[in-house]
């Protein structure tokens, strides 16, 4: 609940069809299957997405799922 309702308080819940949180599988980061699952939800191959990652554990998450992967860093 607290993912879509952040997606929808900054308006772009309609912009994202499909959402999965930690509460959809039952290994979180660093194992793939958030990211995995994902793909599978969007019908697209693992190695053909693009994953947006704040953390570390949620990079080696998208790699071990097959996935390329940008680390976005907070600016000071």
């Amino acid at each position: 609940p607290t993912v879509r309702r952040t997606l929808e308080l900054i308006g772009v819940l309609d912009l994202v069809p499909i959402v999965v949180t930690a509460a959809d599988v039952r290994f979180g980061k660093p194992a793939p299957d958030l990211f995995l699952l994902a793909a599978e939800r969007m019908g697209v191959p693992p190695a053909e997405c693009l994953v947006f990652e704040d953390s570390l554990l949620g990079i080696e998450a998208a790699q071990r799922a097959g996935m390329a992967a940008v680390l976005l860093r907070a600016s000071e």
